[in-house]
């Protein structure tokens, strides 16, 4: 017997090769690839009813979660203030404009909008990390990569759920725009692990025995990145 309707958003994305189900402070979001057969929807919502019910309810019960005042991004030590600017007939467009301070006054970052949607205020601020990330993470892995004299073929940057990074079989490295929060002694062996993984695809002996070669401490990093969300603001987890 089927329960109470479950609404969702549904959204078509070209890149989609399967059906997605995103449950984020705004409901459930459900991402199709083009030409989907619609009809199946309700079939695929109820038969993922419970995770979606309990994710929903943990998102209910969790804290507000307030829109930042300023962004400490550790990896290179850089901190913007956030300053808003509410825009009634916005039409739930944002604008974010920087403000790079010169000497020894903070950057400063200017958010205009509905400042009161705090989801909406996450989402261009993440954009905003994303391209921080992109101009900042991948020359730094390019330079790292030189020093460890492992070459890649293509860095990404991305938003990952539960990897700070990613290694593909092809020697592509994806890398998690939430680094810009980590210090930069872990960001650093993000890097060396990943480009270790080219050398050994798995965590074999012979992987370790790699990375301990470049960071012989590397136990108590590794102990470090598994407990480093903490160093991630709870805005950025927002959908």
């Amino acid at each position: 017997m089927l329960g109470n309707k479950i609404d969702y958003t549904l959204r078509e994305s070209p890149r989609a090769r399967r059906v997605i189900l995103r449950v984020g402070v705004k409901g459930l979001e459900v991402v199709v690839p083009r030409r989907f057969g619609r009809r199946r929807l309700p079939e695929i919502i109820e038969a993922h009813r419970d995770w979606i019910e309990k994710e929903l309810q943990r998102i209910q019960e969790s804290p507000a979660v307030v829109a930042p005042h300023s962004i400490n991004l550790l990896s290179f030590s850089n901190t913007w203030e956030v300053d808003y600017q509410s825009l009634a007939s916005s039409n739930d467009r944002f604008s974010v404009k920087e403000d790079a301070a010169k000497g020894i006054l903070p950057d400063r970052l200017l958010v205009k909008g509905d400042v009161d949607d705090v989801p909406g205020v996450s989402l261009v601020l993440i954009e905003w990390l994303h391209g921080k990330a992109h101009a900042h993470l991948v020359p730094w892995l390019k330079e790292i990569s030189q020093e460890v004299a492992i070459p890649f073929q293509k860095a990404t940057v991305r938003g990952q759920a539960t990897r700070w990074a990613s290694c593909s079989q092809s020697g592509n490295i994806s890398l998690n725009r939430s680094l810009l929060f980590l210090p930069a002694r872990l960001v650093r062996h993000v890097f060396l692990h990943e480009l270790c993984h080219i050398r050994e695809a798995n965590h074999a002996p012979g992987f370790w025995k790699h990375l301990s070669r470049f960071e012989p401490e590397f136990k108590g990093f590794e102990s470090e990145v598994k407990k480093a969300d903490g160093y991630v603001p709870d805005w950025v987890s927002l959908r």
